[in-house]
């Protein structure tokens, strides 16, 4: 029933000399807790008599609020759990060695989705023939069998760090700024010109 309908009822079944407690279990049945079914009969019968009955104190809200608080807590839970960036696989990190022979081995069918794996924004240019991710001034290409990355200027030595502890081996080269390392299977060469680092990956 609806607000004024219920407040109707009651006040008939007041005068019809009803009970308080059938009155109340009218109330509990339209979904008002006990507490608020006794608050909202001894408004009503304030209401029809006011000098015989006064009205009670309200109950308190602290369970409303208790319950307000509850829902807030489990709603920011689930929006937290899945949200999209918990889902994102994404590690926005340097390219490392390891990572261009993985993409070596596995073919540029694949180049687009493990790039944005390492870091996010990489796509395809037709145009160009090659991966870019403009947020980074990175791009990603394959020429005459060999893998090129470009990137803005390598000022730490982590990747040449990388290789030296993994067996690749520091070949002399005369070029001025340039340098190979090489094992058994991959030959890196690392160039540096102005502004941008270009390091190609072969197969030997």
């Amino acid at each position: 029933m609806e607000k004024q309908q219920i407040i109707e009822q009651i006040k008939w079944m007041i005068t019809d000399g009803n009970s308080d407690h059938e009155i109340e279990a009218l109330l509990v049945a339209e979904g008002l807790a006990r507490a608020e079914a006794k608050y909202t009969l001894s408004v009503i019968k304030n209401e029809l008599f006011p000098h015989e009955y006064p009205i009670i104190p309200e109950p308190p809200q602290s369970r409303n609020y208790l319950w307000i608080g509850l829902l807030t807590a489990t709603l920011l839970i689930l929006l937290l759990a899945f949200h999209p960036w918990r889902k994102s696989k994404t590690a926005e990190r340097e390219i490392t060695p390891a990572d261009m022979i993985l993409l070596m081995k596995a073919g540029p069918g694949v180049y687009t989705t493990e790039l944005n794996k390492i870091n996010s924004g990489w796509v395809f240019d037709q145009d160009k023939d090659r991966w870019e991710n403009k947020k980074r001034k990175t791009a990603l290409a394959i020429r005459m069998e060999q893998l090129l990355y470009m990137c803005p200027v390598l000022h730490d030595h982590s990747f040449q760090d990388y290789l030296e502890s993994h067996d690749f081996r520091d070949i002399i080269y005369g070029k001025p700024g340039s340098k190979i390392y090489q094992n058994s299977e991959f030959m890196f060469t690392i160039q540096t010109n102005g502004a941008y680092t270009m390091i190609s990956l072969a197969n030997r």
